[in-house]
């Protein structure tokens, strides 16, 4: 399997594992630019309602530059939670986000 199909299963694999968590409506789903994909104007890797994420399968961690990215491209007065998921070639799948984004998350989490 080359590593644009491993950056494809784990965007879905990933999509999948949030939308099973946050069960939005419309789902979790990976966006058209997703792996490499077409010119179009979504932005990032996950479709989603409350998550704007970026999914690398290259197998290094932590890329200040793609983070960096990823809030820059977050829209203005958006309240999506950027998160970063990375799967390292050592550590596994791991995800960052800020600490106060992290407690949002599990304020959101316990609210349901």
């Amino acid at each position: 399997m080359n590593t644009h199909d491993k950056g494809k299963q784990l965007e879905l694999r990933s999509a999948e594992q949030l939308q099973e968590i946050f069960q939005e409506n419309p789902p979790i789903i990976p966006t058209k630019a997703s792996s490499g994909g077409s010119h179009n104007t979504e932005i990032g890797d996950l479709k989603s309602v409350i998550l704007f994420g970026e999914i690398k399968n290259d197998g290094n961690w932590f890329k200040l530059k793609v983070w960096q990215k990823l809030l820059n491209s977050i829209p203005f007065g958006s309240k999506k939670i950027p998160i970063y998921i990375q799967n390292h070639k050592i550590e596994g799948v791991m995800v960052c986000l800020t600490f106060a984004d992290f407690c949002r998350l599990l304020k959101m989490m316990k609210e349901k």
